[in-house]
């Protein structure tokens, strides 16, 4: 998991030309990569092209994790490892070997691990042969991208780099002290809460912790090493209602200190909460297609504009030239809309990587000062994230390259994605407006969302079921499914629902937001451009915080879901039989095994 945290508080050091903050701390690794940058930047190959930027990275990753269900420990692990990527790039900031059919420069060399010594000799030695490995793979790739050119007519060349400001922030690290034994402790003793609850599926109680320490150099003069840390706390269950259709739910905690972990008391209470209401999920009803207002309350509206307002907050560059399937890049939602309204006018958002909250940050993975962005102003689309990968419209980056993967090398994504409304309501008043349009239109019921199924929890092999079933329902990305949606009717009477998704739902809908509450609610989670967030897939991953109040949007629609559903269990889990019986028939299991 790569991840770019730098301290949870801002430091206040200036962000104009170079940043400096230099500490003295020895570290044999980091003299080690500046040494043989330094050597690199003599790399030439004939009369071909030479070395016009060069970046070394080496994060040193420390990880305690373990997991539990029902009581019992799964698995109790700590580990360490360090993780290189040499960055290469031949030509200049014009014309380079990237942006073309899909090629990036050289990210993690095939070779084997990297040294865990602090031995200079060992580090420099690796770093010689992958820039080796890395320059002559460069040269191949601008030889074909230029043979290919040829042939073509390019309107409008991008640059290939954006130019930016070396920055120097340099950090002291010292490896916390973490009792993995005790947090074994607290793993099984959360997980033994699910016990209580005979009629759930499945369950698991998941802890990682997460010390490191970031070091990147560059031609260009920037030299990081900054210290990250992450901890989190997943608790998710799941059932099967009577019809087969798996319901499930997920709760991720997450800090920035592992040296203040969540307490145990909140920890308890939030597997209680989910045992309960999963149980309730799975004797629920199956919901029917709907088409009018939704009211997204608390938790649901940061996660619905994390996805059809984060995810679409940036341009997609075409890469230059021919290539293949893989190569092709697809237009955000937003994309040529710069200057047009795309929120009702009383909505302002900013991206301000400043405050404290979980997407803080300094520096991008790119090594560039982040900045506070204005995105929307007064509903206005105003500006887009960027990195170093010049797109249409933008030459320059504004320090949001946080997850690997674009054709240039990195992708843009938010960091503290901030929405605010000037005119706002009670949740009672939100209701009270939804119902009154149900009533005008002659609708039974309106419909409120309280929690979405992001970031998601899903089995790969469902959830790529979910994502063919979304792929269908209007929007370039997936939408995920609502996991917590209620009746409301008339009298304020509430039903809770299962196996509905919500279709035609994209960027545009924001256009329909009729109302906002006078609430904020904070989204904390890892983004890695993976549909629905999907945890544990995607190659990197970016700390992201949405805050945003409750919405009540108009002419929406939800549909009933008709996927194929899994069969129930031949028999009942064990857990529902009283104590006698589960004795009785393990005695009967044993004694038909002594018997063979």
């Amino acid at each position: 998991m790569k991840l770019r945290a730098a301290c949870f508080f801002f430091s206040g050091f200036v962000l104009a030309g170079a940043v400096c903050a230099i500490a003295a701390q020895p570290d044999s690794v980091f003299d080690a990569m500046k040494a043989e940058l330094q050597r690199s930047q003599t790399l030439q190959l004939g009369q071909l092209d030479r070395p016009y930027f060069i970046s070394y990275e080496v994060d040193d990753v420390h990880v305690w994790s373990a997991s539990a269900m029902l009581g019992g420990l799964i698995a109790s692990n700590q580990r360490t490892f360090r993780v290189p990527e040499v960055h290469i790039r031949v030509g200049d900031y014009s014309f380079d070997n990237t942006n073309f059919g899909g090629a990036s420069p050289n990210r993690r060399p095939g070779l084997r691990s990297f040294p865990l010594e602090e031995d200079a000799g060992a580090v420099r030695q690796y770093l010689w042969l992958a820039s080796d490995s890395a320059y002559k793979n460069s040269l191949q790739a601008i030889a074909r991208k230029r043979a290919s050119l040829r042939s073509l007519t390019v309107r409008d060349q991008l640059p290939d780099f954006a130019k930016v400001q070396p920055v120097a922030l340099v950090r002291d690290f010292t490896l916390p002290a973490f009792d993995l034994n005790a947090w074994n402790d607290h793993a099984r003793k959360i997980s033994a809460i699910f016990k209580a609850y005979p009629g759930l599926r499945g369950s698991l109680v998941e802890l990682s912790a997460m010390s490191g320490l970031r070091r990147l150099v560059t031609s260009e003069g920037t030299a990081i090493r900054i210290p990250d840390e992450l901890g989190a706390v997943q608790i998710r269950a799941s059932a099967q209602a009577s019809d087969g259709m798996i319901v499930r739910d997920l709760d991720v905690f997450y800090t920035r200190d592992i040296g203040a972990m969540f307490s145990e008391d909140a920890l308890e209470k939030a597997a209680r909460s989910m045992g309960e209401n999963v149980t309730k999920l799975a004797s629920a009803p199956a919901g029917d297609n709907y088409s009018g207002p939704i009211l997204f309350e608390g938790m649901s509206a940061p996660q619905l504009l994390a996805q059809i307002l984060g995810r679409n907050l940036h341009i997609a560059r075409k890469p230059a030239g021919p290539g293949g399937p893989s190569s092709q890049t697809v237009a955000t939602e937003l994309e040529g809309r710069r200057g047009v309204r795309i929120m009702p006018e009383f909505f302002d958002v900013t991206d301000d990587p400043s405050l404290p909250l979980f997407g803080h940050e300094e520096v991008d993975d790119e090594g560039v000062p982040d900045r506070k962005v204005a995105l929307v102003e007064r509903g206005v689309l105003r500006d887009f994230l960027r990195t170093r990968n010049p797109v249409r419209g933008y030459t320059d980056s504004n320090g949001h390259a946080r997850v690997a993967g674009g054709p240039g090398g990195e992708m843009p994504e938010p960091t503290n994605l901030v929405v605010k409304a000037g005119e706002t309501a009670s949740i009672g008043e939100l209701r009270s407006k939804m119902l009154d349009l149900c009533q005008q239109r002659g609708l039974p019921y309106g419909i409120v969302v309280r929690k979405m199924d992001f970031p998601s929890s899903a089995p790969f092999d469902e959830a790529r079921r979910l994502i063919a079933g979304a792929a269908s329902g209007g929007s370039m990305r997936p939408i995920s499914i609502p996991t917590y949606v209620y009746r409301v009717y008339p009298d304020g009477r509430e039903e809770l629902i299962r196996g509905v998704r919500l279709r035609s739902l994209n960027a545009r809908s924001l256009k329909d937001i009729l109302a906002a509450g006078n609430d904020v609610n904070t989204l904390s989670y890892l983004e890695n451009e993976v549909p629905f967030a999907l945890l544990g897939a995607g190659a990197s991953t970016a700390q992201v915080a949405v805050v945003a109040p409750s919405l009540l949007i108009d002419d929406l629609e939800l549909t009933k879901i008709d996927d194929e559903l899994p069969r129930l269990p031949v028999v009942p889990s064990p857990l529902t039989a009283t104590p006698s019986t589960l004795a009785s028939s393990t005695r009967s299991a044993d004694r038909a095994v002594s018997a063979k």
